[in-house]
């Protein structure tokens, strides 16, 4: 793969939410990430959790967080994210080994319980919500959550990549969370992030 020389600006663009850039680091880190896997003969969907994990966390730290000193070694930093991120997953793997494949889902007992505390009242807020977002964030949310297109139909609709649909998802569901929170108060709003789960 053709290596990418960081700056500053780039950094910049990226916590600004530059699409372009966003579009270019996913493809180019989702690259990189599975280069880095392919040795370790993990299982793809583990795999593909940690390139999307890696790819939140060092967009949460740059937007979130403290940031990073020095953006020219902004590749040595998401391998630094990456290498913790596959750690923690190997961890977790061997104290909870994998379900076999065939084996039935267990029940979702938490729905029914969610679903009954949606009333009318928060239906309304949470349209006030949505209406008060980025038209990108809110249509990503009504596409994928409300009318529950099925994610290729979502990014032909949005014109982009899978990979980057999981990233546009993400922030348009801390975006959501924010809002509601606010709107509501951190005390009742517990469950802003049950909303858009999934």
């Amino acid at each position: 793969m053709d290596f990418h020389v960081f700056n500053a600006s780039y950094v910049s663009r990226l916590v600004d939410g530059d699409s372009a850039t966003e579009a270019h680091f996913s493809g180019y880190f989702r690259t990189f990430i599975a280069l880095k896997l392919r040795a370790r003969r993990l299982s793809h969907s583990l795999a593909e959790d940690i390139q999307q994990e890696t790819m939140l966390r060092v967009l949460k730290t740059l937007r979130q967080g403290s940031g990073i000193s020095y953006p020219e070694r902004f590749g040595a930093f998401v391998n630094s994210v990456c290498n913790n991120v596959i750690l923690e997953f190997l961890n977790r793997e061997s104290r909870h080994p994998a379900v076999p494949e065939n084996s039935p889902e267990p029940a979702d007992e938490t729905v029914d319980l969610d679903a009954s505390l949606i009333t009318e009242e928060r239906k309304r807020m949470v349209g006030e919500v949505l209406d008060g977002l980025r038209a990108k964030d809110k249509e990503i949310l009504r596409l994928v959550f409300l009318e529950e297109k099925g994610r290729e139909e979502v990014c032909e609709k949005l014109g982009v990549r899978s990979e980057y649909l999981r990233v546009l998802l993400h922030r348009a569901k801390e975006k959501f969370a924010e809002a509601y929170l606010r709107k509501r108060g951190t005390a009742s709003g517990a469950h802003a992030g049950t909303m858009f789960a999934g």
